[in-house]
């Protein structure tokens, strides 16, 4: 769908450019020679062409797409933008890495940085001679304690070249066909409001924009229905992700009598029952276990939904209880289930403070609810000071 001169020119007006089929929102005006010229002298090689087409596009702004990879990409860094640090900021951050880093550096970057997300994922060009000049490369700055899974600074591939990095922009979900929030809101807003207009010229622009977009939304029903969807990695590992999320067991063995693999890694490192527990969806769980899929990440994730009967069963299946599984685990409502996980852990001792202020709440909601006539809260939120001062007593 191409835009006319005229209806490019006013979704640039409001912000809204449109490069390799995506569209870049707070979109900057087009790069200036002299500004070219000043980046490509900081880099080790020339400029990749494709980032060259973009910036003569647009000079930077936002992206709200999903990107298949553990890393996010929302900003397309620009000087004076406001982000953790503008275009010049992240350069000069590179900068000063290489010099302490790399003995003899002769002050150009191999890898430019051009876009990420605040300062914990930064996505670079390679612009040194040779045949790696143009790949997209990542660094992501590691998870600490108490997160889902935790990690350390990882780097890595992640394209080819600028125009594959975009191509596989897309969107999990229609954002004019749901309410919840995610990935192309600001796009539909940004769109919507075009729409509006008494410009005749922005209400073809927005049509052609609301059309750029949705031709980005993965269909992964549609690859069922067609029976396309196993060789599908990015779709079917959508569909394994609704059906353990949405708890819908009837999607879930349909898919798994397919052939998809109930136990591959579908979202940010974690598999189905790991993403079932998150929502609270036991059935499901309990139904992955039938089929025996690992557990190791699973109380983990899910410490605070589990019910005595699951957690155990996680238990003697080999789940890791660790400090991360615990504290999941005091946001659970049965207080046995924290028994039993406390038990297992060698050592809780960093979270003796955590269990002395749970127990503290819980005295505070136990008088208030008696306050209130409320017997049956009191005696249970007792209940809760009680064993959160044992945990303590003992972490």
């Amino acid at each position: 769908m191409v835009l006319t001169d005229r209806e490019q020119l006013t979704a640039a007006e409001v912000g809204i450019s449109v490069w390799a089929g995506r569209l870049v929102l707070d979109a900057q005006p087009p790069v200036d020679d002299e500004t070219l010229a000043e980046v490509a002298a900081r880099c080790a090689g020339p400029l990749p062409e494709p980032l060259v087409d973009l910036w003569r596009t647009t000079f930077g702004g936002r992206l709200d797409y999903d990107l298949d990879a553990g890393v996010s990409f929302t900003e397309l860094f620009y000087p004076d933008s406001d982000g953790y640090r503008d275009l010049w900021g992240w350069i000069d951050h590179e900068c000063e890495l290489a010099a302490d880093h790399q003995p003899g550096w002769d002050g150009r970057l191999t890898h430019l940085p051009f876009g990420g997300f605040e300062y914990l994922d930064r996505v670079y060009l390679h612009t040194a001679p040779g045949p790696e000049h143009g790949a997209v490369v990542y660094w992501q700055q590691g998870l600490p304690p108490g997160w889902e899974l935790t990690s350390d600074d990882r780097s890595g591939l992640l394209a080819d070249d600028l125009t594959s990095l975009f191509d596989r922009l897309a969107l999990n979900r229609d954002p004019w066909a749901t309410g919840e929030a995610d990935s192309g809101d600001a796009m539909r807003d940004a769109i919507d409001s075009l729409a509006e207009s008494s410009d005749p010229h922005a209400r073809s622009a927005a049509g052609k924009l609301r059309d750029i977009v949705r031709a980005t939304v993965l269909d992964w029903r549609g690859a069922l229905d067609a029976g396309t969807l196993v060789a599908q990695r990015r779709l079917r590992r959508l569909a394994l992700d609704h059906a353990a999320s949405a708890a819908d067991l009837v999607l879930l063995d349909r898919l798994v009598t397919l052939g998809c693999d109930p136990t591959e890694e579908v979202r940010n490192g974690l598999s189905p029952i790991d993403l079932a527990l998150l929502a609270g969806a036991a059935d499901v769980a309990r139904h992955l276990l039938g089929l025996r899929v690992p557990v190791t990440n699973a109380l983990r994730v899910g410490a605070h939904t589990v019910d005595l009967p699951l957690a155990t069963e996680l238990l003697d299946r080999g789940a890791a209880v660790d400090l991360p599984a615990l504290q999941r685990a005091v946001s659970n409502p049965d207080i046995a289930v924290v028994r039993l996980l406390a038990s297992a852990v060698p050592s809780a001792g960093e979270l003796s403070p955590r269990f002395r202020m749970l127990a503290a709440q819980a005295d505070a909601a136990a008088g208030r609810a008696s306050a209130q006539g409320d017997a049956a809260t009191a005696e249970r939120e007792a209940r809760r000071a009680e064993v959160f001062r044992e945990l303590a007593s003992y972490a």
